[in-house]
C-alpha cells in the first residue's frame, strides 16, 4: 500500500513540476492606456475560461475553508472541524446529514487513522460559479479522498457538498484521463 501511496505522490509531483515549467502565452504583463491619459490602467492578469489556474478563478477563501478543516481533523477535532466546515452554508440546515459526516468521519479515522495532513490532488471549474476541489489526506494506514464542491454566490464560495471516499483506483483513472 504504501509503494502506492509514493506513485502517486511521485505521479502529481512530476505533473505539477512539467506544467510550472511550461511557460503560458497569456502570462505576459500588458499595459493598457485609455485615451488621453499618461498612466496605464491596472489590468488583471489574463484568464482562460474554465482554467482553475487561473488567478481570477482561485476561490481563496474555499482554500482557507479546507485548510482549516484538515487542521482541525489533524488535530482529533471532528466536531468542531465539521461545524466551521458548514457554518453559513445549506448543508448547515440538515443537522442529521452532518451528525451523519461527523460519525463516518470519526469511523473512518478510527479505521484508517489518525490525520497528519493533506495536499490538493485536483481542482476543477464548472462555469464561473462551481468548483471542485478534491483532497488526499495522509491517514497513518490509507489516505483518504476528500471532494469539496463549492458554489460562488455574493462573491463568497460557500461549501454546497462533501464528499469522502477510499476511492484510491478512481485518483488513478481521473489522472490517466487528464494526461489523454
Amino acid at each position: 500500500m504504501k509503494r502506492i501511496f509514493l506513485l502517486v505522490a511521485v505521479l502529481f509531483a512530476s505533473q505539477a513540476l512539467t506544467q510550472a515549467q511550461s511557460p503560458t502565452p497569456d502570462s505576459r504583463k500588458r499595459l493598457v492606456f485609455p485615451p488621453g491619459s499618461s498612466e496605464p490602467l491596472p489590468t488583471p492578469a489574463p484568464t482562460a475560461p474554465g482554467n482553475p489556474d487561473s488567478p481570477a478563478h482561485q476561490p481563496s477563501s474555499a482554500a482557507e475553508i479546507i485548510d482549516a478543516f484538515f487542521l482541525a481533523l489533524k488535530a482529533d477535532k471532528v466536531d468542531a472541524a465539521y461545524d466551521a466546515l458548514v457554518k453559513g452554508t445549506i448543508i448547515a440546515d440538515r443537522a442529521a446529514d452532518v451528525t451523519s459526516l461527523k460519525e463516518r468521519t470519526k469511523h473512518a479515522l478510527d479505521s484508517y487513522g489518525p490525520i497528519a495532513g493533506y495536499e490538493v490532488v485536483d481542482e476543477q471549474l464548472v462555469g464561473s460559479v462551481l468548483f471542485r476541489r478534491t483532497c488526499l489526506s495522509f491517514n497513518t494506514d490509507l489516505p483518504l479522498r476528500w471532494r469539496f464542491y463549492f458554489y460562488k454566490s455574493g462573491g463568497n464560495w460557500n461549501l454546497v457538498d462533501l464528499r469522502v471516499d477510499d476511492g484510491l483506483v478512481e485518483l488513478f483513472e481521473d489522472a490517466a484521463r487528464a494526461r489523454r
